[in-house]
């Protein structure tokens, strides 16, 4: 009998024995190495997006900032001799240097475009700013617009890049606003108006609508509403008229002169008919400028507001431009005033003092307060004392109400990221 016992062992331990894999490490380290450069490779790419995205913010909102320095330049400087050449060539009257903006409604699209530089000591330029004021709604009859104004800024102080590509692009930014434009005229009705009267003392006194500018469209002297009698609200102690066409005008209501005026004395007091450049008074920081300030720039017609209540606002010294002072109003010496005068309460003239424009006096009637100051005068009537000149000159009326025409932004409609066409 032949026995399997023993080549059945040996088939069974050899198949118990383990396998040689030579060579595997190797796979397996290269796999890991592979992984591994994977991840760094990601991660590089993620941080390199990361440092990309965060340039184009920055470039972003870069160009952001000059859209909103390029569009607040416009709107507070586009009149400012030499700042907005396009502005002058588009919509300006006149001829070579006497082409001006003054007074002249906007109807075709003005561009401005102006650098940005990095500081006000550092003039190197680091972005760029792109205006434009298109007409929307233009109503030439009554001196008035709409107009959609855009400022494109862009940051020229990096790049972006776009696509797969990798096109290089300058940051931009597009904001926008509605603006208002109102042509203001000034309906004069004489060279010197008194709502609350006027008792006029000096025998040297010169009243005059007599356009000082020659135009020949000459004015009242003096225009002084009806009492509810039915006499003048005036007083004159001498043998002195006024001048002018008529040389007093005494033939109105309060009710039609306040209106023959169009004057909305409570949106002035308020700010918003003619927004001041400077404003005097509590709670304001704005000082009345003095005489070498006028004299450094004769172009220069402010509208200055002066914010005194009910009390007395003594005139410091000559100027021009508008005056307006929603209390009283003392003018005295020689001191002289070109432009507008508009004054709440009661103007006291002293001295021999010159007005040359127009003025305003007893405003604050029209919203029902009494203008009555125990501290000017014992009645509300203005008073003209000793030497002094009032004259009518359309000229400094125009040149005053020039800086009232302006755009103004329609509250609530600012835009960011306005889309190009």
């Amino acid at each position: 009998m032949i026995s399997t016992t023993s080549s059945d062992q040996t088939s069974a331990d050899a198949a118990n024995v383990p396998m040689r894999r030579e060579g595997f490490a190797l796979p397996v380290a290269m796999l890991v190495i592979a992984l591994i450069t994977v991840g760094l490779v990601a991660s590089f790419s993620a941080t390199g997006s990361e440092i990309s995205n965060l340039g184009s913010q920055r470039a972003q909102a870069r160009a952001y900032s000059a859209a909103q320095f390029g569009l607040e330049q416009f709107l507070s400087r586009r009149s400012e001799a030499g700042f907005c050449t396009n502005c002058l060539a588009v919509n300006g009257t006149g001829s070579g240097t006497a082409r001006t903006l003054s007074g002249v409604l906007p109807t075709a699209r003005e561009t401005l475009a102006v650098s940005i530089p990095r500081s006000a000591t550092d003039p190197t330029v680091v972005g760029a700013a792109v205006i434009r004021a298109t007409p929307v709604m233009i109503d030439s009859a009554g001196g008035k617009g709409t107009y959609l104004i855009t400022s494109t800024g862009y940051d020229s102080t990096s790049v972006i890049y776009s696509g797969t590509s990798r096109r290089k692009l300058v940051a931009s930014r597009t904001v926008g606003v509605f603006a208002s434009y109102s042509r203001s005229n000034m309906n004069v009705l004489a060279g010197w108006t008194s709502l609350s009267g006027i008792d006029i003392n000096g025998n040297a006194a010169t009243i005059s609508g007599v356009d000082g500018c020659g135009s020949g469209h000459d004015v009242a002297g003096l225009s002084v509403p009806l009492k509810t009698n039915g006499t003048a609200d005036m007083t004159k102690n001498n043998n002195w008229d006024p001048t002018g066409n008529p040389p007093y005008d005494t033939s109105k209501t309060f009710a039609q002169e306040t209106s023959a005026m169009k004057i909305d004395w409570k949106s002035i007091q308020n700010g918003t008919a003619m927004p001041a450049d400077i404003d005097i008074g509590v709670g304001f920081g704005g000082t009345f400028p003095d005489l070498a300030t006028f004299d450094a720039d004769t172009t220069w017609f402010p509208i200055i507001h002066v914010h005194n209540g009910t009390s007395n606002f003594s005139l410091p010294n000559a100027g021009r431009g508008t005056l307006i002072v929603d209390g009283a109003l003392t003018i005295s010496g020689s001191n002289q005033w070109n432009g507008i005068i508009l004054v709440g309460g009661q103007i006291t003239s002293n001295g021999n003092n010159v007005s040359s424009g127009a003025t305003i006096s007893g405003l604050d009637l029209m919203l029902g307060i009494n203008v009555q100051n125990s501290v000017v005068d014992t009645t509300s009537n203005s008073t003209a004392n000793g030497q002094k000149t009032y004259q009518y000159n359309s000229c400094d009326v125009a040149k005053a109400t020039s800086g009232m025409s302006r755009y103004f932004i329609v509250p609530n409609s600012w835009m960011d990221n306005v889309a190009g066409y």
